[in-house]
Formats: C-alpha cells, sequence, structure tokens
C-alpha cells in the first residue's frame, strides 16, 4: 500500500471513529425526514441509439440501460444497473443487412450504508472510482461526446468488494472528497473483475464550482501494475461552460489525456438556441512498454480531435451530432456521429 493511499485511509478511519458522536443526531433528522415522506423504489436510466462511422464503416450502436433503486430503511440503499448495447454492423462489409449479437452486463449492483455524513459502507459490484468518466460521465445521456476517451479502459470497469467513500468540509471553501477500495478476483460471465486495491481524493472548491483530483490502483494479481490518475472538472458560475479533462498513466498500459469543453447557448436570444450546446475535445494516447497487455486500449500512439453540437429537446431528449479526426502513425481516420439519448424516470409505487 502506497504511502498517499496510508494517509487517506488514516483519515478515513477517523470518520469511521466520530460515526457514533454524530449518529443519534442524525438519526433524529433522518427519522423527522422518514415521517414527512417515505420513499419509494425507482426505475431510471437511459436509451441511446447512435450510428458512428469510424474510417467509412458504420456501426449502429445502440443502448439501454436501466438502473434500479431501493430505499431498504433510512441509512441503507440498494442500486444496480445494467446495459443492454448492440454493436450493429452490414453482414458483407459495405452492404447487405445489419447484424450483431446485444452484449448483457451488470455494470453495479450495491448495498449502500449511510454511516453518518463523513463515510458511505459500499458491498457488492460497483463502479471503478478511477477518475471520473466511469462513475459519472459515462451514461450517453449525460456525456457531452459519445465516443469513449482513449484513456477509459485504463484503471476502469466494474469491481466486486467493498468501498469506503464520503466528505469532509476542511473549511467553508473546501471540501474533501475520498473514495477507498479494494476488488476480488472474479472471471465469472458479466460478474468479471480484477483483484486490485485503490484510491481517489479530490479538493472541491463550491464558490468557484471546480473540482480536482488524484486517483491511485495497484494490481494484486499476475503483473501488479500501478496506475495513477488525475482529473479536472470546472463550471464557472457566470458562464454556460463545462471544462473537464483526464489524466492516466500506467508504465506497461500506457498513458494519455483528454480534455473536453462543452458551451451552452442559454443566453442566446433566439430561443431555439438556448437549447444547443457546442462541444470539442481532444486527447492523445501513448503506448506502453508491455504490447497488448490492456486489449481494450489502443495498439498504436493515438491523438483524436473532435467536436459536434448537442440539441435539447426537453429534460430527457438529446439529439446530437460530431465529427472527429483520428491520427496514427498507420494513417489518419474520420469518425462520425448522430444520435439521439433519451433519459427515464419510473416511479414503482405511490407518491407519499
Amino acid at each position: 500500500m502506497t504511502r498517499a493511499l496510508t494517509r487517506l485511509c488514516f483519515v478515513i478511519a477517523v470518520c469511521i471513529r466520530l460515526t457514533p458522536l454524530g449518529t443519534a443526531q442524525e438519526n433524529a433528522d433522518l427519522r423527522a425526514a422518514a415521517d414527512e415522506a417515505k420513499p419509494i423504489p425507482v426505475l431510471s436510466g437511459g436509451a441511446a441509439f447512435v450510428p458512428t462511422w469510424d474510417s467509412g464503416d458504420l456501426t449502429l450502436v445502440s443502448i439501454v440501460s436501466p438502473v434500479l433503486l431501493v430505499p431498504i430503511s433510512r441509512n441503507l440503499i440498494f442500486e444496480s444497473r445494467a446495459e443492454f448495447e448492440g454493436d450493429f454492423v452490414r453482414r458483407n462489409g459495405n452492404s447487405g443487412d445489419f447484424t450483431g449479437a446485444v452484449e448483457k452486463s451488470l455494470e453495479y449492483a450495491e448495498f449502500d450504508y449511510i454511516g453518518n455524513r463523513y463515510v458511505t459502507f459500499t458491498a457488492g459490484r460497483f463502479l471503478t472510482p478511477f477518475n471520473i468518466f466511469n462513475e459519472r460521465l459515462y451514461p450517453n445521456w449525460i456525456r457531452n461526446t459519445q465516443t469513449d476517451p482513449l484513456i477509459y479502459p485504463i484503471g476502469t470497469g466494474s469491481d466486486n468488494g467493498l468501498m469506503l467513500r464520503g466528505g469532509v468540509s476542511l473549511d467553508p471553501g473546501v471540501t474533501l472528497n475520498y473514495a477507498v477500495y479494494f476488488s476480488a478476483l472474479s472471471t465469472i460471465n458479466r460478474f468479471e473483475s480484477e483483484r486490485h486495491a485503490g484510491m481517489r481524493a479530490a479538493l472541491f472548491f463550491p464558490r468557484h464550482r471546480l473540482e480536482i483530483g488524484f486517483s491511485e490502483q495497484h494490481i494484486l494479481q499476475d503483473a501488479r501494475i500501478n496506475r495513477l490518475g488525475s482529473y479536472l472538472e470546472w463550471q464557472p458560475a457566470r458562464v454556460s461552460l463545462d471544462l473537464r479533462a483526464e489524466g492516466a498513466y500506467s508504465r506497461e498500459e500506457g498513458d494519455g489525456l483528454w480534455i473536453e469543453g462543452a458551451y451552452r447557448f442559454r443566453n442566446a436570444k433566439a430561443s431555439l438556441l438556448r437549447r444547443a450546446q457546442a462541444v470539442a475535445r481532444t486527447q492523445v494516447f501513448h503506448t506502453g512498454t508491455v504490447a497488448g497487455i490492456n486489449p481494450d486500449l489502443p495498439t498504436t500512439d493515438t491523438k483524436r480531435t473532435e467536436a459536434g453540437l448537442n440539441y435539447y429537446l426537453n429534460d430527457g431528449w438529446k439529439a446530437l451530432a460530431s465529427y472527429g479526426k483520428t491520427f496514427t502513425a498507420a494513417g489518419d481516420s474520420n469518425i462520425w456521429t448522430v444520435g439521439m439519448t433519451y433519459r427515464f424516470v419510473i416511479p414503482l409505487g405511490p407518491a407519499q
């Protein structure tokens, strides 16, 4: 365990030790809130249809991703997300009907116990908290650019194990949020996970709407490699701008960086333009010292720049289109995306 992970574990241990001190008052607050409104299960999620032309080859990307949230008690919640994705391509290359299998996966199925305001305990299958794209930005209806970042396969995915996470206010202008986790090895179909341990810590500045974070992960199997990550997210209060960036490093797998900006025309005079959002992302990836150790990563050094437009038809529907260009030593290629995403929320019971 590295020195940084040890220090963070000490902070978390202090938070856990403080749990009994705040439990009585917090439970009283929870009981008072429960008397006013009783939570019910909710089914939510999203669907997407995003045809993508990469190097001239068309793939009909179709995704349905349901999310189930079930409150069990005042402090215990069960949540789960599955994904059904079909990447349909032409049977005869550039001609014929579209064909392909529908891939099924269980992204997470976890129990979350709220210990106090500082710590939440998670057990089960959960999204790996390495940087932020995997946990916060992966669903199609959330992300601004539809293609995955080149570095996305480094350190991400789903884990089977235990996690502690929470936040501590350092002063009125700074909050420390953290996640520490351990994952067990699993080769069971649709429940795959690595055996590794890791952490993520970040400082959030609410007045500036700025978050800067760091991730670390150590593989406890096979090559026992280390992965490092960093990220930044900024949403200035006076400008309708989302600025996001992530970096990842693994000596064996490779390293890279992406930065993305998205501007929403909320102050446009024409009402139709207020629903539009311009987005651009540029990224770079360099291969590591062990070729093919992670088959989901590019096999050569790669650069890619994309620009597009999102149009929010309403709170649930989003239309999109983008164009990008990929640069490699083997040659350059174009990548186009068009399509639509949809978000839904369905209460599974009467409102209280």
